[in-house]
């Protein structure tokens, strides 16, 4: 039992995991951002501190989006406690048994899966859609809250641009 709440715990954990892509320049270091738009020219990501920055494609070598890991072992974790479920309805000879036996397997083992698998699957699409080179040009938020759609855009020394309100 010990070993099964640790292996939730581990779920829910990686269920809560960063929601961040790692994107890798040319002659500027890693960034850790949230992909929030692009257009055919510049990729638009939000930093940590919640500044919005541009960065211009061609300087862009790689883009490791958030979830696909999540979503591995969502989907690892359902496919072991499918095959055990199939396994205990094989084993028990009593109807009122393996249905109890089902339920428990899906309840402890299953749906707990399933949550990563598909939070991962909706985090990765999400990032690589707002990567994507036809997504609109970002909103920029407003200390209020509110949002504009012009920018005034302003150069920075790692080669991106930090986009402000006009």
């Amino acid at each position: 039992m010990k070993r099964l709440r640790a292996s939730v715990a581990a779920l829910v954990i990686c269920t809560c995991a960063c929601s961040s892509a790692t994107i890798y320049r040319r002659d500027a270091p890693d960034l850790e951002a949230t992909i929030v738009g692009g257009n055919s020219k510049y990729l638009y990501v939000e930093t940590e501190d919640g500044r919005v920055v541009q960065i211009e494609r061609s300087k862009i070598t790689d883009i490791d989006h958030p979830g696909n890991g999540e979503a591995v072992v969502g989907g690892l974790w359902v496919a072991t406690w499918s095959l055990l479920v199939g396994m205990l309805a094989e084993l028990s000879g009593n109807m009122n048994d393996r249905n109890g036996a089902l339920v428990t397997a899906f309840a402890v083992g299953i749906l707990p899966g399933a949550i990563p698998l598909v939070h991962g699957i909706v985090t990765w699409h999400q990032s690589t859609s707002a990567a994507d080179e036809m997504a609109m040009q970002l909103p920029v938020r407003r200390p209020d809250g509110t949002a504009i759609l012009g920018t005034l855009t302003v150069p920075m020394a790692d080669g991106a641009t930090l986009l402000q309100a006009q």
